[in-house]
């Protein structure tokens, strides 16, 4: 029996068409299955059209969740060459801290020595060097940072169009469906889903159901009813205007993070302003925060210093309890299959092949830490925002 007949007769719906909804879509179509996507706004729509797009495996411990981020950057690179995409940008990202927070100098140093030693590559500047050879707009103070960091294998991603991809990919080459709509209730008999309905009065049946939805994980689990350990945590981003300057990397500097954006247009997060979010509670552009926040950037992209602020993007993050990716079929429900990570953008690639391997009869042992039903804490440190 081969891979595709596996999975020949088998419907499978997923429920989100985000990074990682739409990319395990593609691949499990090509494999065979006969998958349905449910989405209820457009694909990309979620945390996925709101996030900061940092493809990268710093501060990833323990060293087999570091390897499982660093091989999504390599299937990404491999997805993108498959579907002649251009939305990803293996630049490096810059990284520093001032000589003065004894604490952030120190956390990074670590993060910095953990790198090296299991074998990526770091590179050592000064701040001068970075602006002459890395980054020519930018301006890091050498009297107040003594060293900039540049992680190589580390880089950004414009998500929506990796989805929309993705998901053209599946619909188009093999015959996946995109349903639009809500799933609002969720029939179960002997502890597996028999039916999905939807708001419009139409109903779905499924072999396989994924929970490809995010922040709303745990609300798709409670409708089937069940429980997933996973939080909202609101975000905000600020896009600026297109700006004269040769941003090509990440810069994540202390507290104020940023990136290209496409067109001349620079990405920015700021640490205080991420804080305030609220989920149902947008700033406006012109809000006195946001040009503080904006301040804050131009201090490191002088560029950017009164540049107007075209959009405030307010995305929900999914973070699982104990900061880990939720992956595998649900202890209650034998054929709910759980795909819900924070680190969505970096992984999903990645996550997307090892699921498809198991799904149709393979092994795929990378997934076994991060089983729906661990205990917690088992898997040890954390993992960086995206």
């Amino acid at each position: 029996m081969t891979t595709s007949d596996y999975l020949r007769d088998a419907r499978v719906a997923i429920i989100g068409a985000g990074a990682v909804g739409s990319v395990l879509a593609y691949r499990l179509a090509q494999a065979g299955a006969a998958v349905t996507v449910v989405e209820r706004k457009r694909t990309g729509a979620g945390a996925s059209g709101a996030t900061f797009g940092w493809l990268n495996g710093v501060d990833k411990a323990p060293r087999d969740y570091h390897r499982l981020n660093m091989l999504g950057i390599r299937d990404h690179e491999a997805l993108a060459d498959e579907l002649d995409g251009d939305w990803i940008h293996i630049t490096g990202s810059l990284h520093w801290a001032e000589t003065a927070d004894g604490a952030r100098r120190t956390g990074l140093e670590q993060v910095v020595r953990q790198l090296t030693a299991w074998g990526a590559r770091v590179d050592r500047c000064t701040p001068e060097e970075a602006a002459r050879d890395l980054e020519p707009d930018i301006a890091i103070d050498p009297a107040t940072v003594g060293a900039v960091y540049l992680v190589h294998r580390s880089g950004w991603m414009d998500a929506v169009a990796m989805a929309h991809a993705a998901l053209s990919a599946a619909r188009e080459r093999h015959a996946a469906r995109l349903v639009r709509g809500e799933v609002t209730a969720i029939a179960t008999s002997n502890g597996m889903i028999d039916r999905l309905d939807l708001a419009d009065g139409t109903s779905l049946e499924a072999d396989v159901v994924v929970n490809a939805t995010g922040p709303d994980g745990a609300a798709f689990a409670r409708i089937a009813g069940t429980t997933l350990p996973v939080e909202r945590t609101p975000g905000l981003l600020l896009v600026s205007e297109p700006v004269p300057a040769r941003l090509r990397r990440v810069l994540y500097g202390p507290g104020i993070h940023l990136r290209p954006d496409g067109g001349g247009r620079v990405l920015v997060q700021w640490e205080p302003l991420d804080s305030m979010a609220r989920e149902g509670a947008p700033l406006a552009p012109e809000d006195p925060r946001v040009r503080e926040a904006m301040d804050q950037a131009a201090a490191v992209l002088p560029a950017l210093a009164g540049a107007r602020v075209e959009d405030v993007r307010l995305g929900v993050r999914a973070v699982p309890r104990d900061g880990y990716p939720l992956v595998g079929f649900d202890p209650a429900i034998g054929n709910l299959y759980h795909v819900v990570t924070h680190s969505g953008i970096t992984l999903a690639a990645r996550l997307a092949g090892l699921v498809t391997e198991e799904l149709t009869g393979g092994e795929a042992g990378d997934l076994a830490p991060y089983r729906p039903d661990r205990a917690a804490g088992s898997i040890g440190g954390h993992g960086s925002a995206e």
